[in-house]
């Protein structure tokens, strides 16, 4: 009787804290919504939203731009000669021409033998220049026709100071079937004198090499410069 009454009681005391939930626990806040009321609502002007504070953007890191270093151009030096008195008026005319500044130098007398390796002068301009392009085609490159009164229309390979390479230069020429050449030993008369050329660019070196022609007995080699 006992048990049915406890028993009884729990469950009355269970419904009542059930329904009565609501005002044990705390309940949660209510948020009340703000009312709209149209009639309130204003319209700003252009002026007056562009007097709105602004929202400050934030700031970028400045960047400097990186100098850009260009490669100097890299100055070579040459030797030009031998040159007889004659011959070394003209020369210095022909590159004051084309704007080159040249040091001549009187060279000793007995300055070493050169040995040049030409094919004889043809008899026309239109020839020379035709064997030279048949000669190019068969892989030689370093060859000019001379332009020279006393030689002209010849075909020049090569000055040497040593005569054996002047030899061995014959001999690459003949087993590519170029025959017929010449050896000879050149002298510019009186006088021994050499251009020292300073400072050569690319370009200045492409234009002195055009000259070649007009001194075939003229060797033009890149040398320390001072």
């Amino acid at each position: 009787m006992k048990r049915f009454f406890w028993l009884s009681a729990l469950i009355n005391i269970g419904l009542l804290a059930y329904f009565n939930i609501a005002y044990i626990l705390p309940g949660k806040p209510e948020i009340k919504l703000t009312e709209i009321h149209p009639d309130k609502i204003k319209l700003l002007t252009q002026a007056e939203i562009d007097s709105l504070p602004k929202k400050a953007e934030p700031s970028r890191p400045i960047i400097e731009p990186q100098a850009v270093i260009e490669p100097q151009p890299v100055a070579m030096c040459f030797q030009w000669g031998i040159f007889s008195d004659a011959s070394l008026l003209k020369a210095q005319k022909a590159l004051s021409k084309i704007e080159i500044q040249a040091t001549a130098k009187e060279e000793n007398s007995d300055q070493p033998k050169r040995y040049w390796v030409y094919k004889a002068p043809l008899k026309t301009a239109a020839e020379a220049q035709r064997k030279a392009a048949e000669f190019k085609a068969l892989g030689v490159d370093d060859l000019f026709v001379v332009q020279e009164e006393k030689w002209k229309n010849a075909i020049s390979f090569g000055i040497f100071e040593d005569e054996q390479l002047a030899d061995k230069l014959i001999r690459e020429l003949r087993e590519k079937g170029i025959n017929n050449l010449e050896k000879t030993l050149r002298s510019n008369g009186k006088g021994h004198h050499s251009l020292a050329l300073n400072n050569m660019t690319e370009s200045d070196i492409a234009k002195l090499k055009k000259l070649k022609p007009d001194f075939p007995a003229a060797e033009l080699k890149e040398v320390r410069c001072q």
